[in-house]
């Protein structure tokens, strides 16, 4: 079972329709209505899934499922679902046939009891922190939207914004109407939307009942945030402009401004903490907060790379022992490791400080290279490619083809070009230059297609000379 949680705006459906797209095997979304009833729910359900005859009780509706797998199912907004629904609902969750994948989806953590699912490990939550936006999400969009931007201005983008896709793509979506860079984008939306956005705000309150409106307004006008903690749970508990994280509830920063005279609260500053850019197409360089990162050892650096090329950025000790000692003493190998990873944190703490090192780099256990405040090349020229595929696949040249040019623009040279090559990236290398190959061609067929035969010829000589020297 999957749970995704998250407040509203936070990309949930954006995330889920996105992802059932992309799916090749036969799917369904389905989002719930205000107070669904059940017999509503069980004929717009059928119906979506192609049962011909509506189930008239729980045990035929699990029956019926059963007709139709392999089947992944998601079931969007189920806090709008009445009483009788829900309870409907977690009988599917917990007795779905074989072959029946669902994804349940919701703005409150409490409607479905997802955490006792978890516990005893039939099932994950996806939450806010893993849909917010990062940094190299913002430089993507920048790029799709030819947005000028520098990395302190991501930096700053990410503490204004929290991430929160809702306020992260409305600014950029105005920065890109009215053009114009990144620098100030947040401030040029607050000050323009602010109303609109209150009337949003007040909207959902609105729907959600007048309890959840009353914590909301003490919240923004206690005494002191410190007090605020129910009232700040119970709007959490409904996804109502509330996050958790570290023990701590905090409302989004753009709704606190919606009351200037509010305290801020006591335990979250605007830190504008340095972004990591890495630049691995061509000669490989990194940088923090805009100073290169210096390396004590050629190892240390190696390392670093083989962990921003891992799809999470994290590795194993017996991975990394195996990928750079192999052949060495098992004893020997752990000190080297050990030693490495230490001087990975001085590396690091020379440009921020020993107390801020955990923000990109931990050696607890896995070694891993934090990337919610890095923007790396490689990252976002894959993302391109495969955003770009999507938008091909669905008839979207205009988009795909931003895309492609994007991805065209990042592809500064091969991966790691100048170094000896070695196997931990060897591999790695020739896929990406497959890719920009494909970038190529693809940008060749859009302008074929566009009848612009000066660039398309252009881009097919390129592709006729990358094939020809290799």
């Amino acid at each position: 079972m999957r749970f995704v949680v998250a407040p509203v705006g936070g990309g949930k459906t954006t995330a889920l329709v996105s992802y059932l797209a992309a799916r090749s095997s036969n799917a369904a979304y389905f989002s719930l209505t205000n107070d669904e009833a059940l017999d509503t729910f069980r004929t717009r359900l059928a119906k979506a899934l192609g049962i011909a005859t509506i189930p008239a009780s729980t045990d035929a509706f699990v029956a019926a499922l059963g007709t139709v797998a392999p089947c992944e199912i998601v079931i969007d907004d189920v806090e709008r679902a009445a009483a009788e629904t829900l309870e409907e609902i977690a009988v599917l969750v917990a007795e779905a046939p074989a072959g029946i994948a669902l994804v349940i989806a919701s703005r409150s953590r409490t409607v479905i009891e997802a955490a006792r699912y978890v516990a005893r490990g039939f099932g994950a939550i996806l939450e806010i922190a893993a849909l917010a936006f990062d940094a190299d999400d913002i430089a993507r969009l920048c790029e799709l939207h030819r947005i000028a931007y520098t990395p302190a201005e991501i930096a700053r983008f990410l503490e204004e914004t929290e991430g929160w896709p809702l306020v992260a793509s409305w600014a950029l979506r105005v920065v890109a109407d009215e053009g114009g860079t990144l620098a100030g984008a947040y401030d040029r939306w607050h000050r323009a939307n602010a109303r609109h956005f209150r009337d949003f705000v007040d909207e959902e309150l609105r729907e959600a009942g007048e309890s959840y409106r009353e914590a909301f307004g003490g919240a923004l006008g206690g005494a002191g945030w410190p007090q605020e903690r129910e009232r700040l749970a119970l709007l959490e508990s409904r996804g109502l402009f509330v996050t958790y994280g570290e023990g701590i509830y905090r409302p989004f920063r753009v709704v606190r401004q919606l009351d200037q005279d509010a305290p801020a609260p006591q335990t979250t500053t605007t830190t504008d903490a340095p972004l990591l850019v890495v630049r691995m197409f061509g000669r490989f360089e990194a940088t923090l907060g805009g100073r290169k990162i210096e390396w004590i050892r050629k190892r240390e650096a190696q390392i670093f790379k083989y962990l921003l090329l891992k799809r999470t950025g994290t590795a194993s000790r017996d991975e990394l022992l195996a990928a750079f000692w192999a052949g060495s003493s098992m004893h020997a190998a752990t000190q080297s490791l050990r030693t490495a990873s230490s001087n990975i944190r001085k590396a690091l703490a020379t440009i921020v400080g020993y107390g801020e090192v955990e923000r990109y780099f931990s050696s607890r256990g896995e070694l891993a290279v934090s990337l919610d405040r890095a923007v790396i090349d490689v990252r976002r020229f894959a993302a391109h490619v495969a955003d770009g595929d999507v938008e091909r696949e669905r008839g979207h040249l205009a988009e795909a083809f931003a895309h492609y040019r994007a991805a065209e623009s990042i592809y500064r040279g091969e991966l790691l070009c100048g170094e000896a090559p070695e196997p931990w990236y060897a591999a790695r290398a020739a896929m990406y230059d497959a890719l920009y190959a494909s970038v190529l061609e693809r940008i060749a067929d859009y302008h074929a297609e566009a009848g612009h035969t000066r660039q398309s010829r252009e881009y097919g000589s390129r592709l006729a000379d990358r094939r020809t020297s290799t």
